[in-house]
């Protein structure tokens, strides 16, 4: 049982989402109170706690405790392979080609909420190999973070090994020191040491992403990836406006596959490398690229829950919508889910579910209302991201899709129906080699499941029924 009352946690919410945009209100609440137990005064006294947190900058180590906690800041050095490859093959030699033709001999990259710094640092290996003149260039990584503890790793720029699991052991040997650490009892732990040619290379500082601080602009590339995830709805917004005030005119925008852009997009043209989405920043408002096609009309939130009802009960009606939408009666498991949207109105599978339905019908726009809104309560919801997938299949939408399948594979790793549906896409266009793939990836996760259970709350398809699926498609496609 927390010590802490519902209307106490949202206190703490709302001051963590107005001071630094991360929000604990859904699938991080536990972790929320796992956290003020660690501080004595919060549970002992929690209202002079509160009082001190509205006071204290967010650099007091009080706050910087608890963004340690509430941050995952996990990253390692060439992480994410189609975004590295598409910078290293695509995105910095036309970058580069085009700064000679223009004889300026300058590069401005931002890695906002870099945590420990091996993105930055990946961006200084990759210039470092595509410029046999570098020493003739002005070039400028920054690298912000609001955690000060992950920056001084950052600038002393030693990692272990597991920081560097992406990456070959050539790269480790041509842009790495390797040393030896001891720690108790006895035993020797390897440490890799930034080369000083490519630590010169970066800068870090602090900076919180929606307070005063100035940032970079004009920049020629910023990466913000795994960030804007963890932001609640009103602060995603305003950090998209940042970002598009850092990055120039057919500079360069980078997201993670699990995130989107809703309020800034008419501002970019989308690109596709091969398994990878950039953003490049429209020229004068042109359109430079294919964009998303969803609809983001605004959705009426329904009344709190009724008092009434104890939390088994309203689990119990979400269970038994999900039961009749899977067994084909849509019109018992609509109404079902409305009375559970009535008991939930802030839950991403209640609202996922019902998009499901609507896509049943034909209702599109309806259906990607509160999908969007799934995505706006919990952006690594994977069901919502493979079904916005499939209906941008249904539409031809085929770069929209695929990005959406991979959010929902990186959401969720193992995520059979997402694989399944990738092959198809991937055999649609004409990708043999990558749909079998694909499809032999869903086999594989979908064998180690219970055989007669859907794999989805959102469709009906069992682990055995999934099989069967792929085998079907190996042996047509042979």
């Amino acid at each position: 049982m927390t010590p802490f009352s519902t209307d106490y946690l949202h206190q703490v919410s709302d001051l963590i989402a107005i001071r630094t945009g991360l929000n604990t209100y859904e699938h991080r609440r536990d972790r929320l109170v796992e956290i003020l137990q660690l501080h004595p005064e919060a549970q002992c006294y929690p209202a002079s706690f509160l009082e001190r947190l509205w006071l204290l900058p967010d650099e007091h180590p009080l706050w910087q405790a608890l963004l340690a906690e509430l941050t995952i800041g996990e990253t390692y050095f060439m992480r994410d392979e189609a975004q590295i490859v598409a910078l290293r093959d695509e995105i910095l030699p036309t970058l580069i080609q085009e700064k000679r033709r223009q004889r300026n001999f300058s590069l401005h990259f931002w890695s906002a909420g870099c945590a420990t710094g091996e993105e930055p640092y990946t961006l200084a290996i990759l210039l470092t190999d595509l410029l046999p003149d570098i020493d003739r260039w002005q070039i400028q990584i920054i690298g912000t973070d609001i955690n000060e503890a992950a920056l001084e790793i950052a600038r002393i720029g030693r990692y272990r090994e597991w920081s560097l699991r992406g990456t070959s052991v050539s790269l480790r040997q041509r842009f790495f020191s390797a040393l030896e650490q001891h720690e108790p009892p006895n035993h020797t732990l390897p440490v890799f040491e930034i080369r000083p040619e490519i630590k010169r290379l970066v800068s870090f500082q602090h900076g919180n992403l929606l307070g005063d601080a100035l940032f970079p602009t004009q920049q020629d590339v910023v990466l913000c990836r795994n960030v804007l995830m963890y932001f609640t709805q009103e602060q995603r917004e305003k950090m998209e406006q940042r970002l598009l005030h850092a990055v120039r005119e057919e500079g360069w925008l980078l997201l993670s596959p699990a995130e989107f852009l809703s309020q800034t997009r008419s501002h970019y043209g989308t690109r596709y490398f091969n398994g990878a989405l950039a953003h490049q920043k429209n020229h004068n408002g042109a359109n430079l690229a294919k964009h998303y096609t969803m609809s983001f009309a605004p959705i009426v939130v329904p009344p709190t829950i009724d008092p009434k009802l104890t939390t088994q009960e309203i689990e119990n009606r979400y269970r038994v919508a999900v039961t009749a939408m899977q067994a084909g009666r849509l019109e018992i498991a609509m109404r079902l889910a409305q009375q559970a949207l009535e008991d939930r109105p802030h839950s991403p599978a209640v609202h996922t579910l019902i998009g499901s339905i609507l896509a049943s019908w034909g209702e599109a726009a309806r259906a990607h209302t509160h999908l969007k809104r799934a995505l706006e309560l919990d952006t690594l919801f994977a069901d919502a991201h493979y079904l916005i997938g499939l209906m941008q299949l249904e539409t031809g939408d085929y770069l929209s899709a695929r990005a959406s399948l991979r959010a929902a594979i990186y959401c969720r790793p193992d995520f059979p129906l997402a694989y399944l549906v990738s092959g198809d896409l991937f055999k649609t266009e004409g990708d043999l080699p990558r749909a079998a793939h694909a499809w032999e990836t869903a086999r594989r996760f979908a064998a180690v499941l219970p055989a007669t259970i859907p794999l989805s709350d959102v469709a009906d398809v069992t682990a055995e029924q999934l099989i069967r699926l792929v085998e079907n498609r190996l042996n047509t496609s042979a």
